[in-house]
């Protein structure tokens, strides 16, 4: 993956993970997806090109994440790649992207919060001493693991490195095997993935790419709310962000912006950079990343979908014998 378009992964899963010293109580309020009404495209800064995605993820408009983060006929040429199967940018962006069809079957599935509450209880429940342990291995281990792995450079590996540490005061303190807060979260993202109506693979072609982000959205709210019942909140974190040019701003394409959050009390750092297209701001490993998508090779799929310039699907003509 290329590493310099950590950022949404740091927005949507590092700066997702935040301490506090405990449990947030329920407030009987979820989290609701806000549309902006404002013109969804790159940014006047370099500053605003980080901050606007903040926005975004703020108001669980996920589906505003491409138009932000690409050229208006980049945006089109990837809704058209969505649907031809070639590409699930931007949720490759995140770690374990590759496991979210299967977790959309467990969560949709007939009596799912029947049985994940079973499995919860027989693997999970009660033992929260035991979870702070496996926590505090997989964290020695990833670290000991970014220091070997060879492709990260020696500043992203003192990013990730410090994010592992925070997230790891984190876990030891989570109430990680609560039963009740266990079975709450589950109901909380069941009902959020029926809401969805995706199920499968194809489903999520059909819908494409603006129209699953769109889709997923409340999924990606009652996230948000479960993980506030184990006392983490990712509109905390995204709040805490802060942003600012580290370069001398002599390049009037390009640009760094260093990027500041608040995990588990401590102060993470990374430097993201830039770029300016068509008189707009985007960050460019997530350009890059579209561009390859963009660019992926051909696959086969049962049904072709044609798209007009706003991504919208359109009639394929049928062809006389």
């Amino acid at each position: 993956m290329h590493r310099a378009h950590v950022f949404v992964a740091v927005a949507l899963l590092g700066t997702t993970l935040v301490a506090c010293s405990k449990p947030a109580e329920d407030s009987g309020t979820h989290s609701q997806v806000k549309h902006s009404s404002a013109p969804c495209r790159g940014a006047a800064t370099p500053e605003l090109a980080v901050q606007n995605m903040m926005q975004a993820l703020q108001s669980n408009d996920l589906a505003r994440i491409p138009c932000l983060a690409t050229t208006p006929l980049m945006a089109t040429r990837l809704e058209l790649a969505w649907r031809e199967g070639r590409s699930r940018w931007p949720l490759t962006e995140l770690p374990l992207s590759n496991k979210l069809v299967p977790v959309l079957g467990a969560l949709t599935e007939a009596n799912a919060d029947k049985t994940l509450k079973a499995r919860f209880d027989k693997s999970l429940a009660g033992q929260t001493p035991a979870l702070h342990d496996t926590a505090r291995g997989l964290g020695l281990f990833a670290v000991r693991y970014l220091q070997r792995e060879g492709e990260y450079t020696t500043e992203e590996r003192a990013h990730y490195a410090a994010l592992i540490v925070a997230l790891g005061a984190w876990a030891e303190k989570a109430p990680l095997g609560d039963k009740t807060i266990g079975h709450n979260s589950i109901d909380l993202l069941v009902a959020a993935a029926r809401e969805s109506g995706l199920r499968d693979e194809n489903g999520i072609r059909e819908a494409g790419m603006r129209g699953t982000l769109r889709a997923l959205s409340p999924l990606f709210a009652a996230s948000k709310d479960a993980l506030r019942n184990y006392g983490l909140s990712l509109d905390d974190i995204i709040g805490s962000v802060t942003v600012s040019r580290s370069d001398d701003e002599s390049d009037a394409e390009h640009a760094r912006v260093h990027v500041t959050y608040r995990v588990a009390g401590q102060s993470v750092s990374t430097d993201v950079n830039a770029e300016r297209r068509d008189g707009l701001w985007y960050t460019s490993g997530l350009l890059a990343a579209a561009e390859k998508a963009i660019n992926a090779p051909q696959v086969k799929i049962d049904k072709p979908v044609l798209v007009d310039q706003n991504g919208t699907p359109v009639q394929i003509p049928a062809t006389k014998p």
